[in-house]
């Protein structure tokens, strides 16, 4: 992940957000991007951008939320109706335009990809810049270009290594003139292109990190403090797992235990009276770098009833939690809370087909909506 802000663009942590601080980022962090702009005296107003990102359901940072994406996005104000050609370094796109205006082409590819995989998507290989490398921040860390300064660049795959906006009208003949004061340069007024883009990256050294997934980690609390704290995680067959965290876990790392497939589990017996917010799980695994997550340490919700009654027009909800001690305030999503672990909400004219309960603790559960007379 690119995360020098002088050299990077991922949003910076938000404080006071725990999971934000330890990421490293905010809303959005990237692993790389290249944007290319182009304004002419015709009234384009065109922003290529491109990235390999990480991002989040909602605005703000939440463990369990984030998901990894490849996005391509290209915008056009455009002046005049007409065919509108863009090429740009991973292929070509096709816009006919019969409405001109702000954004009349506004298309934006953004595809997902699943975590410890090559990245699937529009774009790649990255683009970087074709001189003027190495870049190196005070750490010795090395980066593929510097996203304040626009910059030629190479590795288009396609050998077009720009950002290219042609125009004719809606006939598919007439030239149309989109760049009258021929701003890029290259002669003709029915096309602009730009070679310059805003570059970031950090290059990788070192091994790559061990494969670790934290399915959950969470804890049981009696009335008497008496508790437990259960970890699940995925790592490679031969893996050493282990967990930590202060207070009244095991001062030394707990290593987890493996089935030799790759999954790992481990119940550990702790004095509840007080919890850590989080834990760290590392995986260490030869032929790799450690790989450590921290975990948000959870209660675990259960929905033991959700019912909608058709007759009634009422929603009935109950759940508890792994906390006995504290008694966490339990909220329906969209709804309210509940009072002692149970609520009938009235007038509800349509049911949701499935509802989530969360916890002050942090826990979750989401169960399918039983449809009763």
């Amino acid at each position: 992940m690119c995360l020098d802000p002088a050299l990077c663009i991922s949003t910076p942590p938000i404080q006071g957000n725990l999971f934000s601080e330890q990421i490293g980022f905010g809303a959005e962090g990237f692993w790389a991007s290249a944007d290319a702009a182009i304004t002419t005296g015709a009234g384009i107003d065109a922003r290529l951008v491109s990235g390999v990102e990480a991002a989040f359901l909602t605005t703000t940072p939440k463990d369990g939320d984030q998901f990894p994406f490849t996005r391509l996005r290209i915008r056009i104000d455009i002046p005049l109706p007409g065919i509108y050609t863009v090429t740009h370094p991973w292929g070509k796109e096709v816009y006919s335009v019969a409405t001109p205006g702000v954004k009349a082409v506004n298309d934006s590819f953004d595809i997902a990809f699943a975590a410890d995989a090559v990245h699937q998507g529009r774009i790649g290989p990255i683009l970087h810049w074709d001189s003027g490398l190495p870049i190196t921040d005070a750490q010795g860390g090395q980066y593929i270009g510097d996203p304040a300064t626009p910059h030629t660049v190479t590795g288009s795959p396609c050998g077009s290594n720009f950002f290219r906006i042609e125009a004719v009208a809606l006939d598919g003949v007439t030239p149309l003139n989109i760049d009258p004061g021929n701003s890029d340069g290259i002669g003709g007024t029915s096309s602009v292109q730009t070679n310059l883009f805003n570059v970031s990256g950090k290059i990788f050294s070192g091994n790559a990190p061990a494969p670790l997934v934290v399915n959950r980690t969470n804890y049981t609390r009696a009335i008497d403090d008496v508790g437990q704290v259960n970890a699940f995680a995925i790592s490679a067959p031969l893996a050493v797992v282990t967990l930590k965290g202060e207070p009244n876990l095991p001062p030394n790392d707990v290593p987890l235990d493996g089935d030799g497939q790759g999954l790992f589990f481990k119940n550990i017996p702790v004095n509840a009276s007080v919890l850590p917010n989080s834990v760290e799980v590392t995986a260490r695994n030869t032929g790799n770098a450690d790989a450590t997550h921290i975990s948000l340490l959870t209660d675990l919700i259960n929905i033991t009833r959700a019912e909608y009654s058709v007759s009634a027009n009422t929603l009935t909800i109950e759940a508890n939690s792994s906390d006995q001690a504290t008694n966490p305030i339990l909220t329906v999503f969209g709804f309210d809370t509940l009072n002692n672990g149970s609520r009938t909400f009235n007038n509800v004219l349509v049911p949701p087909s499935r509802v989530t309960v969360t916890s002050a603790k942090g826990g979750s559960d989401s169960e399918d909506v039983t449809i009763v007379p």
